[in-house]
Formats: C-alpha cells, sequence, structure tokens
C-alpha cells in the first residue's frame, strides 16, 4: 500500500511537470513575441532538471554516526555526527538530513538543509541536550531532495541503527564505614573478621579445621612439624542496598544516590550488595570489581518505578540476606508501610540506613520512629557527597 502511494505520488508529480511544459509551450506558440518565447526556453531547463531528479536514482552510502562522548550521564550534552558520501551522478540542489526517528527523550535540533552541487561528502553535526536517564535509540536517517521551486521532491531513508546509553548522575561520596549514632550512643554498624591471606603475621602449630594451603612448609622441613601462617584480621563491612522502586516520587534523584553509593563503596574496597526492587526482581551479591559495579550501571540506567508491590513486602521477602549484613535503603519518600517495616524488623537486620531524597526547600514529613538501630535520613542532591557522613551525625 505504501509503494502504491509513493508511486502514485510520483506519477502525479510526473503528469504536473508535463503539464506545466505543456501549458507554457502552447502559450509561446499562441502569444508568440519575444516575451513568450523567453519564458519557454528560460523554464525549460528547470523543468529538464526536475524531471531528471524524478528518474535518477539517488546514492547516498556509507552514512556513519558517531556520538560523542561515548559514555553519558543524565544531564551531560552529547554531539551526533552524522558522515555520508553522495554518489549521485547529476548534481543535487538542495538537501535536507534528519533523523528518521530517535527513541528517548533530548533536546536539540536534528535536521540541517545543505545546497549540494557537486559536493560528495558530507558531515553534519547536532547538540542533544540534558539527557536523560535510560536508552536512546536511533534508527535511519531521512535525505530530502528538492529542485529549484520545490516542484519535485525526493526522499531517502538510510538505515542506520545506533543506541546509547545514559547512566545516572554520579555524585563523588566521600567514604566512611557506617557507623551510626543511636539514643544509647554511637554502634558502629556490624562488622565480619576475614583473614588477608597476602599479610602472613607469623606462625603457629597446626590446629585441625586448618586449610593445607596455609601450611608452612618451610617450617614443616627444618623440624618437621606441621605449622600454620597467620595472617592479619581484616574487618570488613557488609551493605546491603536497595532502591525504593513501588514509588515515583523523586525517582530520579534516587537513582543517582544509589549509583553514587555503589560507585564510593566499591572503589573504597567496602563489601556491598545490590537488590533491584522492580517488577523484574534482581539482586547483584558481592560487588567488588569496577567491571561488575559497569553491570549494575548499565541495570540502573534502565530502571523504572514499576514494582507492583510495596516496598516494605518486598524487604521483608529478603530478610535472609538484610540480617547479614546493614540495610542502606535509598526512597523518594517515606511511607507509613515502610516505617512499620522498620518497627518490625529491626531486631531481625543488625542496622538499617534509610535515605529519602527530598527536592531542595521540600519540607521533610517527619513521622515518629523511635527504634534503636533504624536511622532515617532526608537528604537534597547537593548533600549526596556527605551521605556517609549524615549516618555517623547524633
Amino acid at each position: 500500500m505504501k509503494n502504491l502511494k509513493t508511486y502514485l505520488r510520483s506519477g502525479g508529480r510526473f503528469a504536473f511537470i508535463l503539464l506545466l511544459a505543456a501549458i507554457i509551450f502552447s502559450y509561446a506558440m499562441f502569444q508568440g513575441g519575444f516575451v513568450s518565447w523567453f519564458v519557454f526556453y528560460s523554464l525549460t531547463p528547470f523543468l529538464l532538471y526536475s524531471l531528471l531528479l524524478l528518474s535518477v536514482p539517488i546514492k547516498i552510502e556509507e552514512v556513519q554516526r558517531e556520538i560523542s562522548p561515548s559514555k553519558l550521564h543524565r544531564g551531560d550534552s552529547a554531539t551526533v555526527t552524522v558522515r555520508f558520501q553522495n554518489k549521485t551522478w547529476i548534481p543535487l540542489i538542495f538537501m535536507v538530513v534528519q533523523e528518521s526517528g530517535i527513541i528517548g527523550d533530548y533536546k536539540g535540533d536534528s535536521n540541517q538543509i545543505y545546497f549540494v552541487g557537486w559536493k560528495r561528502k558530507f558531515a553534519w553535526s547536532y547538540e542533544l541536550e540534558d539527557l536523560k536517564r535510560g536508552k536512546m535509540q536511533f534508527h535511519g536517517i531521512r535525505f530530502t531532495f528538492t529542485d529549484f521551486f520545490g516542484w519535485i521532491s525526493r526522499t531517502k531513508v538510510v538505515e542506520e541503527d545506533n543506541s546509547v546509553i545514559i547512566l545516572p548522575k554520579l555524585s563523588t561520596i566521600k567514604y566512611k564505614p557506617l557507623q551510626m549514632q543511636f539514643e544509647h550512643g554511637g554502634v558502629a554498624a556490624p562488622f565480619s573478621m576475614v583473614k588477608d591471606t597476602s599479610l602472613v603475621t607469623g606462625v603457629r602449630d597446626y590446629q585441625s579445621g586448618d586449610r593445607f594451603s596455609w601450611i608452612h612448609w618451610k617450617s614443616f622441613a627444618k623440624n618437621e612439624t606441621l605449622r600454620t601462617k597467620e595472617f592479619e584480621d581484616r574487618q570488613t563491612q557488609d551493605i546491603f542496598l536497595a532502591i525504593n522502586q513501588s514509588s515515583a516520587k523523586n525517582f530520579e534523584k534516587a537513582v543517582d544516590l544509589t549509583a553514587s553509593i555503589l560507585q564510593s563503596v566499591i572503589r573504597n574496597h567496602g563489601d556491598i550488595s545490590f537488590l533491584s526492587t522492580g517488577e523484574k526482581r534482581e539482586i547483584f551479591p558481592k560487588l567488588k570489581s569496577l567491571s561488575r559495579l559497569e553491570k549494575v550501571m548499565q541495570h540502573l540506567a534502565i530502571i523504572k518505578p514499576d514494582s507492583k508491590q510495596t516496598i516494605d513486602s518486598i524487604l521483608a521477602s529478603e530478610m535472609g540476606l538484610i540480617n547479614k549484613a546493614t540495610l542502606v535503603l535509598v526512597t523518594g519518600e517515606l511511607s507509613v508501610d515502610l516505617n512499620d517495616f522498620f518497627k518490625n524488623s529491626a531486631k531481625f537486620a543488625r542496622g538499617i540506613v534509610c535515605f529519602v531524597v527530598t527536592e531542595k526547600g521540600e519540607k521533610a514529613i517527619e513521622k515518629s520512629l523511635n527504634v534503636a538501630n533504624v536511622k532515617v535520613i532526608h537528604i537534597t542532591e547537593d548533600k549526596f557527597e556527605n551521605a556517609f557522613t549524615e549516618v555517623i551525625k547524633p
């Protein structure tokens, strides 16, 4: 059906050009005189070019799209450069280049007009401003060509698919081990002792249960007595981070804070796991490396506040993981159900920190919450860098 419309449109334009030529020729024949024939001969080249443009194959090749920078965060601007070559054998007059389809939120113009002539190589750049978090998809490039007077218009779409992920906006958070101040004094968030096998502090007699790899073989070679290496004990702090995806309020900034916390903890060699509470729930346990952090960032780039369950019911179902670590929850609002969850589960969790992201100037609605190992912190975007410091405050 689409091809039929295209053929009918082309046929109509062809008939219009022939009719116009016939009218001008008839006018010159019947009117006679210098002026009539001057008009006829003056318009004939334009009519012939229009017929030629209508029938000649348009060849646009080597189309490439480049997006710079390659790594983008919410609020950034990007430069899109489209390069292509015109290999049509006739000179083209006017050409309009535009994106045939961009899926994603953006600001900026995405079209350009050229006077082509015999020019072959083109590079067209435009800016995308104030990018929104998510996946932006680019489809084809649309080329529109017209003759001198706009009698004939030709359109060609070249498929050139690209996509780019816009990550959450990151803030540099000053990392400090979580230590919460409660009514009964300062309580450090729970630590677990692990052996740092890169630091040997001495040897001792072998005991049942020691690992085979810990045996000190040099000592055994000297006196034929099994001895075991002693290693330095290192304190590790397990954090279980979750984001509330059942509320859309301040969700974008809540995602930004979540991503910033993950980056800060992992870059400072902390122990953290992450729970995405959306419709497709996903857990990222024991995040250590920057490569795994990048995977979580890609996930945070596309999450939405689409959870059909309340955050308290989701957290309640994950108590087996939460009671082994300090729960850090990021949410855009503090609901009554969430307050009830804190009261009921505080005795099972080692410690709970809830960051409630608010808009600057927005009044924090305080809800009565008097639980020993739960701390609720209302925080605005300009205070993200002091998130861990806020936990330490009494």
